[in-house]
């Protein structure tokens, strides 16, 4: 078939892929077209035959182009956007090249890679009408390209020249040159890099410093000649497409990573753009600011929103970079009176993106222009003045703009936070203090005027995101602390007649005669006291705690008086009428307010009498352990009025558990009568989410937290646990005869025992002592460790059985050391085989088990061969067990629950072991403590399969980018290649000495060998080419990728070539060939250092001299600004 043929038939596949109706359509053309144009990503570069893949259904063979090779591809994607305008067509094919080039860069030709780069531009400059997004696509493959060759071929460093052609040319030509500069920009300055990632930066740092400001200033100029007039456009269109293509530019250039490394949202430089100082004479040009603000006035929305996205960038420029304070001082006036004329114009700002951006501007100048430096400015009092009356505009204006209140409130209070530290006339001190009264009366009139608006209308209600209304109030509670008395009066002039209509409507609630109109009013009324209550908790919760009295306990107290009497009032409302008036938002309010009292005014250390004084005179609370009683009540109503809500048992008992932080805490806790009436009754039918199979884990936190009170006092006895474990007792009694595996299938049987088992998986996490957990061990063992055998055998492998595994997998951990036993105690074998005969009986039960829904296969499979897999890690790690005690009387237990282990192993394909994060850390984690001793110490060796497949995984786990699974296949390979060397060596130095192994062994690994060599040794002689591959893979990690694993990735390396010293001579030296021709002798040199400076002898010592070397070696190559071309295709054996 012709060449055109081949090309209307791609060109069709193309539309039906982005156009057909269904999706099986699509993807049948998808399958279609990467078959014809692959990217042989699979075979590392190498290239296959086209016959060896099978084609899919419907492709006319007859009509594939002949591609053998990465470079044909390319060619053939090449000829196809030559030879049709579709934009579907150039859609696919930029996409796929990418894709290619991602894959297989480093086997095309330097002459390749400069034709495809030419081969862009070129198309770019022969089609100045292309669509946008296909601009789009263009330009990141154009910068995928620039990332990948910048350090190897100069010519793919003059962006800025290749772009200028562009501007140079006509107006159409030079929108889209900077169109595709924007794209570069942003895709050579990602948020992370992951592999080849010092390559990556390397290109990113030389892109800033060589191209970068030259496209700044080529983009500034543009944006001048704009301001100016000076352009000549076709239409307004036109002009308007230049603008936000030279504002994108300009915004992408000032947000560029210029730190050369991810930001740390922990620091202070936090949002603040470090310039380089050669851009200094470009930002103190006197035209620069003001060029901006011009740009912003001149343009429609969007453009005016990115315009003012640059401004908020520019505000965001280190002071650092103006040497000369004069130009500092332009820099800051150009910018306020910039803003000034926004808010005396309101230009723009009935465009919500120009409104919220502005709001970003004022929030980010305020941190760059420090309070003392804007004081001495001239005007600045006025200019003050005016952001307040824009600020309580924008408090008003919630419908309209809700989000940019959070800017407004952070500008505020950080120019309040700075009086503190800055010495400021009275002048500007009493200015601020009206501002500040000012802002918080105005916030609160309008918050509680919003109630009802919101309830009527359905709006979004911040009352519904606490995470994010904590961070807006907490900035509007330092506002408040400015001027603290006029503020919370405020807050009590809304609170007072509000409190009083509540109390008016809850005494007619006795009669009721329009209950949905009952209902209406007290929902707003409720609900403007939650919002009340918020900002009351958020006044407390600015209070520093250190402070032991200061002036502001009364006003707290007075703030905390009126809470807990509206709480009153609320819990007589529910006395009245049970859980039929209940408001999530009030109550949720509630627990949040006592997080910040507790925080403000209940440290182990503080001593607040004068709070205690005028509470005692309004809700008669004398002392903390009164008012822990006040916060128990409420934590109580709580958890029997709201069992179906998760979210709010769950802040409730986060709330409990952190009034028991601290020792003092505790003893406290423990002397409120409410804390008492819940011990006493921990298993009451009134706490109502019991009942709910929903808050399972929340009955876990529950009683961890009874654990805490109960171990709380170091006088417990055994008798007063007892005491407190007889409700499960008798829990578990009502359950009636469990004779046969039906009782246990029992629906109700099922629901209690899941539960209990929750409970007690929870009692046990904080248990850290020998002597707690004896008591909780005489209690469990062995009368419910026989129940939960019994309760496995009638359900596993169903799901409800995770429960059990949960309880016993934390039965067996041995935290800080709790599971020491005497001696003479045989209480740790016992616990092994029990943990044996789950193992067993479990695993049994779920190699049985076929899951065909993969959307159900972790819930109904995996979750519980992953528990497997900690109950056995965590019995070896414990070290409380003798394994070898087995073994020498013969003892099956061990031997099973290895084996089911294995087979359980066998059982999970590769690519599932990828697919389920805590199946796989699981997985690593029993490998990792089972290689350590007992696996090398099996009497009966695995079959060669398994073998293979354990090596195969911990090549798999090598490439995962999980650190934690990566420290845990690092040590696999370290534990296998140490016991390899020490049976190697142990042979070679003292033959007499032989490892004692059955004849049986011998035989199952080859009944011909009759030699004493453990089956380790065996299997990697007989599968030479394991360690050279896992070498390499380690070696590739250690020298080429930006890891902070040195120390876990040369442990395993380090045995390994001691073991392969031959493979690894011949690897540094292929690492040494694929270098480019000056830098060759240099690498090749550092690297056989490494192996020259090191003796491998096997100690410590000389394991940690290796890593040093490594970490040297990349520390020198980046020093000497070298990136070492990876060695993509290792070296054969």
């Amino acid at each position: 078939m012709s060449e055109a043929a081949c090309i209307n038939y791609c060109a069709a596949l193309c539309d039906q892929l982005y156009q057909a109706p269904n999706a099986e359509e699509r993807l049948q053309a998808q399958k279609i077209l990467e078959y014809q144009f692959p990217t042989f990503s699979d075979e590392g570069g190498g290239g296959i035959a086209m016959a060896s893949v099978p084609a899919p259904a419907g492709f006319q063979q007859q009509l594939a182009f002949p591609i053998a090779s990465p470079t044909d591809t390319a060619s053939t994607l090449r000829l196809l956007l030559e030879n049709s305008p579709s934009p579907y067509v150039q859609t696919f094919c930029f996409a796929r090249l990418k894709q290619l080039v991602l894959a297989q860069f480093a086997v095309f030709t330097d002459d390749t890679k400069e034709q495809l780069r030419t081969f862009l531009l070129e198309y770019a400059f022969m089609h100045p009408d292309l669509m946008p997004f296909i601009i789009t696509h263009l330009a990141s493959l154009l910068a995928q390209l620039t990332l990948l060759g910048w350090v190897d071929l100069d010519s793919y460093q003059n962006i800025y020249n290749d772009i200028l052609q562009f501007v140079q040319a006509t107006m159409d030509h030079r929108i889209v040159g900077m169109q595709i500069l924007a794209v570069i920009i942003q895709d050579m300055n990602p948020p992370s890099f992951t592999r080849s990632s010092t390559r990556f930066r390397k290109a990113a740092s030389g892109f800033k410093e060589k191209q970068l400001l030259d496209i700044f200033q080529l983009a500034y100029t543009t944006l001048t000649e704009i301001n100016q007039g000076t352009l000549a456009f076709t239409n307004e269109y036109q002009a308007e497409r230049l603008k936000d293509a030279t504002l994108n530019v300009l915004w992408r250039s000032l947000s560029f990573d210029f730190s050369g490394a991810a930001v740390d949202e922990s620091t202070e430089e936090i949002g603040t753009i470090q310039i380089p100082a050669s851009w200094r004479s470009v930002i103190e040009d006197e035209g620069f600011v003001p060029a901006f603000f011009q740009a912003y006035r001149s343009s429609r929305p969007p453009t005016s929103a990115r315009a003012m996205d640059c401004l908020v960038a520019i505000a965001s420029i280190r002071r650092a970079l103006f040497t000369v304070p004069t130009q500092r001082n332009a820099f800051v006036l150009a910018i306020t009176a910039g803003i000034q004329d926004i808010i005396l114009t309101s230009q723009g700002m009935d465009d919500s993106d120009n409104y919220n951006s502005f709001c970003r501007l004022l929030y980010r100048f305020r941190i760059a222009a420090p309070l003392n430096e804007m004081v001495t400015k001239p005007g600045y009092l006025e200019w003050m003045g005016l952001v307040a009356q824009f600020s309580l505009k924008g408090f008003q204006s919630w419908k309209w703009s809700a989000n940019t209140i959070t800017y407004i409130l952070g500008f505020w209070s950080r120019i309040v936070q700075s009086v503190t530290y800055y010495q400021l006339p009275e002048e500007a001190t009493n200015k601020l203090d009206e501002i500040s009264n000012e802002l918080v009366r105005v916030y609160v009139s309008t918050a509680m005027d919003a109630v009802p608006i919101r309830l009527e209308e359905g709006l979004d209600d911040p009352l519904d995101n606490e995470d994010e209304l904590s961070d807006t109030l907490s900035m509007l509670g330092q506002i408040a602390r400015r001027r603290y008395q006029p503020s919370t009066a405020a807050l009590l002039a809304a609170f007072e007649p509000t409190l009083a209509q509540y109390q008016e409507l809850i005494q007619s609630s006795g009669n009721i005669t329009a209950p949905d109109a009952f209902r209406a009013a007290l929902e707003v009324l409720e609900t403007k006291f939650a919002w009340l209550v918020y900002m009351t908790a958020a006044f407390i919760g600015c209070r520093q705690a250190y402070l032991n009295c200061d002036q502001s306990e009364p006003i707290d107290a007075e703030l905390t008086a009126k809470v807990v009497q509206l709480m009153q009032a609320q819990q007589t409302l529910h006395a009245n009428h049970g859980g039929v008036f209940m408001n999530q938002s009030l109550d949720l309010a509630f627990i949040y307010f006592f997080f910040q009292f507790k925080k403000a005014y209940m440290s182990d250390a503080s001593d607040n009498m004068e709070i205690y004084n005028v509470l005692s005179e309004r809700i008669g609370v004398t002392k903390q352990s009164e008012m822990l009683n006040v916060v128990m009540q409420r934590v109580m109503n709580n958890l029997q009025y709201w069992g179906d809500n998760v979210r709010m048992i769950t802040k409730t008992l986060n709330l409990f558990e952190d009034l028991t932080a601290g020792f003092m805490g505790i003893r406290t806790l423990l002397k409120a009568d409410t804390t008492q009436h819940i011990m006493q009754n921990h298993m009451s039918n009134s706490f109502a989410f019991f009942s709910n199979p929903k808050q399972l884990e929340n009955r876990s936190l529950f009683y961890r937290i009874m654990c805490k009170l109960l171990f709380g006092e170091d006088n417990v006895t055994a008798s007063s646990f007892f005491d407190f474990m007889q409700p499960f007792d008798l829990k578990i009694a009502q359950l009636g005869p469990l004779n046969t595996e039906d009782d246990f299938r029992q629906d109700n049987v099922k629901r209690v025992l899941q539960g209990i088992f929750f409970d007690l998986n929870g009692f046990l996490q904080p248990i850290i002592t020998r002597r707690c957990f004896d008591f909780f061990y005489d209690w469990f063992w062995p009368d419910y460790a026989n129940l939960l055998m019994r309760a496995m055998d009638a359900w596993a492998p169903d799901p409800v059985c995770n429960c059990l595994l949960i309880f016993y997998t934390e039965f067996l951990t041995n935290r800080s050391q709790r599971l020491t036993f005497d001696s003479s105690s045989v209480n740790g074998i016992l616990m092994f085989r029990q943990a044996s005969e789950i193992i067993c009986r479990y695993g049994s039960k779920s190699l049985e088990l076929q899951v065909q829904d993969e959307s159900q296969k972790y819930d109904h499979k995996y979750k519980g061969v992953a528990m497997l897999f900690n109950i056995l890690a965590r019995t070896i790690s414990g070290r409380y067990v003798n394994f070898g005690v087995f073994w020498l009387y013969q003892d099956k237990a061990i031997d099973n629950a290895f084996s089911i282990i294995l087979r359980l192993m066998m059982a999970i394909p590769l690519q599932d072991l990828a697919a389920f994060p805590k199946l796989r850390n699981s997985y690593y984690n029993v490998l990792d403590e089972w290689s350590r001793d007992q696996l090398m110490a099996l009497p009966t060796p695995p079959a060669p399969e398994v073998f293979l497949y354990l090596m195969e995984s911990c090549e798999q786990g090598l490439e995962t980018l999980d650190a934690g699974v990566r420290a845990h296949v690092c040590a696999i390979i370290f534990n296998f290649g140490m016991f390899l060397a020490n049976q190697t060596h142990k042979m070679q130095t003292n033959p007499s000495q032989r490892r004692r192994r059955s004849s049986a062994a011998n035989s199952l690994i080859d009944p011909a060998n009759d030699t004493p060599e453990h089956w380790l040794v065996v299997y990697f002689k007989q599968y030479p080419s394991i360690l050279p591959t896992l070498m390499s893979t380690l070696f590739y990690l250690a020298l080429f990728e930006n890891t902070q694993e040195q120390w876990s990735i040369c442990r395993p390396l380090y045995v390994l070539i001691y073991l392969r010293r031959d493979y690894a001579m011949k690897y540094t030296n292929a690492v040494a060939e694929v270098q480019l021709p000056e830098k060759r002798d240099f690498i090749s040199e550092k690297l056989k250092s490494i192996l020259s400076e090191v003796q491998f002898t096997l100690t410590s010592r000389d394991r940690d001299n290796f890593t040093q070397c490594v970490t040297g070696f990349v520390r020198e190559m980046k020093l000497e600004n070298v990136t070492p071309v990876p060695l993509l295709n290792p070296p054969p054996m």
